[in-house]
């Protein structure tokens, strides 16, 4: 093959198309969003196909291991991207003939929908890996080999090719059913929120706010790592996104305060993985559970208030625990921001309406893709009026200056649109693949068969059948998003616990928290492998500090399954009650887990806070009191030795 290089003006040119096919690609949708959506087999198949199609062309516009890539190399991808927009093309203008009853299939829909489904794997495999496409060529296999290769209970009914059409590709089910339409509804409008509010300056807001806050106090820039990535999460939902876009603050600040690359690099991974769980924009995982269970997204935004609370608790008691111990110092006076540099209005404003629009529709019961237009609006309406006021208060408010302002307020937004588009060509094409591998677990019973085999578990307790689960969810989160992760848990383990008296929310929450998880769980954790590059650390040892820091973090779900006041259902007694508890345990495991408490403690000592926080686990009057008073009498004790000195 003859490695000819594209020419210079041809790269720009095609940069250049590709991003204006990502801005289009969302400003569309936000058209859909506020005048309706188009026909389902027209909206659905434009949003996969701008994922699997995307996803070529961003390979080609990629530079190769050894450098620029060939005209060769870019030529099939480019006739890749061509037929992935060309089969889902096909289904658009074939739609009336395929809603037929009594259609028959030829030649020519049998390989649209082979070669749909083969590109579909193939794209999600160069943006998220091997995993999940693997997992659906071989469901594929399953679902239309599978009568014939196999025997048992586990064998599949069979199929035909029409059947195998009409299953994944000519209908609203398969690649074009109801995670499609999730994408394409709602996750798109968030995506492209968070991609503008990211790109029009909510990062040096949200890292000046976090470092007034957290600063001065042990282990300041540890903390305000933790505060930050808790801020961004409210608008991101994306674990490694939350990482890159902090973690490049953070991480380097830590290090040159002489912290350990390790603890820097951890610190990160786990407090941004939560940002999928912060409301009250969450990951899209919280909009697909929305439509599983079909209660509005408000809700289970109310119901993750609580987890989120306990989890960026966790890391803030690990981070003051483990500054103390080892003398971490905070952010020096000079470095500190002053309030009016995040508080000014044309600064927060733009930042802070937008999130209020976003509380506001979806409390009053608008739909998710409406609410989440209407703060886009409110954003860049915010952002047109006050960038000038801001600048004619500090210089000389010319009109040149003004308009240099509107100039630049037109970059970032594009910027924002293209980057929300890069983002979507991955969730797209995770979707669709994730969507194969679904559609076969409920076509065959796949899924039904290992939902009953957790349940026949349950023999052995509930305590077995809930660390199976979140094994499971885990292990489904290896090396795939977390939306994916969550969307094939939610089809194969929570259905057991729900059969185990789990109600359908704390079940698909606790499935979902463990695939939020699988980030930061080795062997492998996408968060640990952004911020261990970030951090310049050995990726073994960001993980295991990940996992010593985090340890409180894995017992929050075991806590709301038996405790529904901390997901906010129940008398406010109870979820005060529930709550409080919840946040003794949590402190409990941090401090057995650090080993320090006004001073180093043996392992008898840690012991004792660890048997504190069990009791505390175990949902009982007697337990509670029995926990609570244990930690109150070693808190005292600590308390009465003094503080200790870290060696």
């Amino acid at each position: 093959m003859i490695n000819n290089p594209i020419p210079t003006g041809w790269a720009d040119s095609g940069a250049l198309l590709l991003k204006g096919l990502f801005a289009s690609f969302c400003i569309l949708h936000l058209y859909t969003a506020f005048f309706g959506q188009f026909d389902p087999l027209v909206q659905r198949p434009i949003f996969i196909g701008f994922g699997i199609g995307g996803a070529f062309l961003l390979h080609a516009a990629r530079p190769s291991r050894t450098g620029q890539r060939s005209l060769s190399e870019i030529t099939i991808d480019l006739l890749l991207a061509a037929m992935a927009f060309g089969v889902c093309l096909y289904v658009i203008l074939n739609r009336e003939r395929f809603f037929d009853i009594m259609v028959r299939y030829n030649t020519f829909d049998k390989a649209a929908a082979l070669i749909a489904l083969l590109l579909t794997i193939e794209a999600a495999r160069r943006v998220i890996g091997w995993f999940l496409p693997a997992l659906a060529l071989f469901t594929l296999i399953y679902f239309y080999f599978g009568h014939d290769l196999m025997g048992g209970s586990w064998r599949p009914p069979r199929v035909s090719a029409s059947t195998a059409i009409e299953t994944f590709y000519s209908s609203t089910s398969g690649l074009f059913g109801y995670l499609a339409d999730i994408g394409a509804r709602v996750i798109t409008i968030y995506v492209i929120l968070g991609a503008l509010l990211l790109s029009t300056g909510a990062t040096d807001v949200f890292m000046k706010m976090a470092t007034f806050i957290a600063g001065r106090s042990y282990g300041g820039p540890a903390k305000v790592c933790a505060l930050s990535s808790a801020m961004f999460g409210t608008v991101t939902g994306s674990a490694v996104a939350n990482v890159m876009a902090t973690g490049s603050i953070t991480i380097p600040t830590m290090k040159r305060l002489k912290y350990p690359a390790s603890f820097a690099g951890a610190v990160e991974a786990v407090a941004s993985s939560a940002g999928q769980l912060t409301p009250p924009v969450m990951g899209a995982g919280a909009f697909i559970m929305s439509e599983f269970l079909g209660i509005p997204y408000s809700d289970i935004a109310v119901a993750a208030l609580g987890p989120a609370f306990l989890y960026y608790l966790a890391v803030w008691l690990g981070v003051d625990l483990y500054a103390r111990k080892v003398n971490l110092q905070p952010t020096p006076r000079e470095e500190m921001p002053k309030p009016m540099e995040f508080l000014a209005l044309d600064k927060s404003l733009p930042l802070f309406l937008p999130i209020g629009a976003v509380i506001y529709f979806l409390y009053s019961g608008y739909t998710p893709s409406f609410g989440g237009a209407a703060a886009i609006t409110v954003l860049l309406i915010s952002q047109v009026v006050m960038r000038p006021l801001g600048v004619a208060f500090r210089a000389d408010g010319n009109p040149q200056s003004i308009l240099h302002t509107w100039g630049k307020l037109l970059r970032d937004v594009f910027g924002g649109l293209v980057e929300a588009g890069r983002a979507l060509v991955m969730i797209a094409a995770l979707l669709a693949c994730a969507a194969i591998v679904v559609k076969v677990m409920t076509a065959t019973g796949a899924g039904v068969k290992i939902s009953n085999l957790l349940f026949s578990v349950s023999d052995q307790g509930m305590i077995l059948a809930l660390v199976l689960a979140a094994l499971l969810s885990i292990i489904l989160g290896m090396d795939v998003p977390t939306t994916a992760s969550y969307v094939l848990a939610a089809a194969v383990a929570a259905p057991s616990l729900i059969r185990l008296g789990v109600p359908e929310l704390p079940a698909h929450l606790f499935v979902f928290y463990y695939a939020i998880l699988s980030a930061i769980t080795p062997p492998v954790c996408a968060s640990v492998y952004a911020a261990a590059a970030l951090a310049g650390a050995n990726f073994w040892h960001v993980a295991g500090r990940a996992l010593s820091l985090a340890a409180a973090v894995y017992v929050i779900p075991f806590l709301f399954v038996f405790r529904p006041g901390i997901l906010a259902q129940g008398e406010w007694s109870v979820i005060a009650q529930d709550l409080g508890v919840a946040m003794a345990a949590v402190f409990a495991v941090s401090v057995g887990m650090s080993g320090w408490l006004k001073g180093l403690l043996t392992l008898f000592e840690r012991g004792l806070f660890l048997v504190a926080a069990a009791l505390l686990f175990y949902v009982t009057q007697g337990s509670d009191m029995l926990g609570g008073g244990l930690l109150v009498v070693l808190i005292g004790w600590r308390i009465a030795r003094g503080k200790g000195r870290a060696p």
